[in-house]
C-alpha cells in the first residue's frame, strides 16, 4: 500500500465536487487536500449534491472539510472560501489540480495556474440535458496540449465578463444534472487520479479526454496535440522564496528588493468607488474582492481608471509607504518581478 504523501487542490464543490472530495479523502496516497469554493450550500442543493440538512447555510468548503476530517482524521485539510482566481497561487502548489467548475473563465485560470506551477490537472464536467460526462487530463510541459490549445476565437468570446473589482460577473451556469450523473463523473475522475498517482498516467502523451454518453452507453477516449498557435505560452515558473511580513513590509521595501511587482491575472487599481453610498477612495489595490467601504461596509469596485499590470518605483510613488497587505497582497502570492523572476511571498 502506498503511503500518504500526495497533495491535491480541488476547486468547485457543487454536484461533482461534493462527491469527488470524499473520494479523494479515501485515497491512501493523499495526505493533504485544499478545498476552494466561494459559495454556501442551499436547501435546493440537497437533491443534487453530496450534503445533508445540517450542511445548509454553511460555506461549502467548511462543510466538506468537516466531512473529510471525519473520513480521515490524519488528513491535512485547508478550506478556502473564495473564487479560485483570487487564491494566492502559492497556496495551491502540490501534486495535482482537480477541478469541477461550471465557469469557463475559472477553468481557463486553472489551466494557466497548473502550467505555471508545473502541476498536472484533471478537469471534469457534466451536461445533464444530454447525460454527458467529461473528464480531461492535462500534463504540464511546453510541448503538451492545454485547455486553450483547442480554443478558437469564438471560445474566447464566450468567456464570462470579468470586472476590474475582481468580483466577476456573478453568473453561474448550473448543469441541470442529477446526483447520479455527478457521481459518475466524480468516480471517473477519481479513477484517473488513482492512475496518475500510481504512475500509469505520465508525460504529454497521457493528455486525453474521456467522454461518456450515458444515454447511448458510448465511451470515447480522445487525445489532443499541442497547438503551435495557442494563445497561452505554456511556461512553467521557477519560483524562489521571498520572506517578509505583509502586514509591515512596505511597497518601497518590496520594490527595492524585487525591482517591480506583478501578480499574473490581476491588476492594480488606484481609484475605488462604493456601489452603495458612492463614496470614492484614492488608493492602490490589487483587484481582489477584499476592499470594503469604510463608511457602509460594502465591497468597493474599481472605477477602471489608471489600472496597472505592474508596479515599479515610478507608478507606485504615491503609495510607497503602504504595506503589502494594504495593497491586497497575501501570504502565498507569487510575485513576478520581471526577467522571468518569480518570488513566493512567504510570511514570517
Amino acid at each position: 500500500m502506498q503511503t500518504e504523501s500526495k497533495s491535491v487542490s480541488l476547486a468547485g464543490l457543487g454536484n461533482t465536487g461534493s462527491i469527488s472530495a470524499p473520494l479523494l479523502a479515501r485515497m491512501t496516497q493523499v495526505a493533504r487536500i485544499t478545498l476552494v469554493d466561494p459559495d454556501v450550500y442551499e436547501e435546493k442543493n440537497l437533491a443534487v449534491q453530496n450534503i445533508d440538512s445540517q450542511d445548509i447555510g454553511k460555506p461549502k468548503v467548511s462543510a466538506q472539510a468537516d466531512k473529510l476530517r471525519r473520513i480521515n482524521p490524519r488528513l491535512d485539510v485547508t478550506a478556502l472560501q473564495e473564487r479560485i482566481e483570487d487564491v494566492p497561487l502559492g497556496k495551491l502548489r502540490g501534486d495535482l489540480f482537480a477541478s469541477c467548475l461550471d465557469s469557463r473563465a475559472a477553468r481557463q485560470y486553472v489551466n494557466q495556474a497548473a502550467a505555471r506551477l508545473n502541476m498536472p490537472w484533471i478537469d471534469c464536467g457534466i451536461l445533464g440535458s444530454q447525460n454527458l460526462v467529461r473528464v480531461n487530463f492535462y500534463a504540464p510541459g511546453l510541448d503538451a496540449p492545454c485547455l486553450e490549445c483547442a480554443w478558437g476565437p469564438d471560445d474566447y468570446l464566450l468567456l464570462e465578463q470579468e470586472y476590474l473589482c475582481g468580483a466577476g460577473s456573478g453568473l453561474v451556469f448550473p448543469t441541470g444534472s442529477s446526483s447520479a450523473l455527478g457521481a459518475l463523473a466524480a468516480s471517473l475522475m477519481a479513477l484517473e487520479i488513482t492512475k496518475l498517482f500510481s504512475g500509469e498516467l505520465t508525460g504529454p502523451a497521457a493528455t486525453r479526454q474521456i467522454l461518456l454518453d450515458e444515454n447511448n452507453h458510448i465511451l470515447r477516449v480522445t487525445t489532443s496535440r499541442r497547438n503551435p498557435d495557442c494563445r497561452f505560452d505554456h511556461m512553467a515558473w521557477a519560483v524562489n522564496p521571498w520572506r517578509c511580513r505583509p502586514e509591515s513590509t512596505t511597497v518601497a521595501t518590496a520594490l527595492k528588493d524585487l525591482g517591480s511587482i506583478q501578480i499574473e491575472g490581476h491588476l492594480f487599481v488606484r481609484e475605488l468607488i462604493c456601489p452603495g453610498c458612492k463614496r470614492t477612495e484614492q488608493s492602490l489595490r490589487l483587484n481582489r474582492p477584499l476592499a470594503h467601504c469604510s463608511a457602509c461596509g460594502r465591497r468597493m469596485a474599481s472605477l477602471g481608471f489608471g489600472a496597472l499590470e505592474r508596479l515599479d518605483a515610478d507608478s507606485a510613488r504615491e503609495f510607497l509607504d503602504l504595506t503589502l497587505a494594504q495593497i491586497g497582497l497575501r501570504d502565498g502570492d507569487i510575485i513576478s518581478s520581471g526577467m522571468n523572476n518569480h518570488w513566493h511571498l512567504e510570511a514570517t
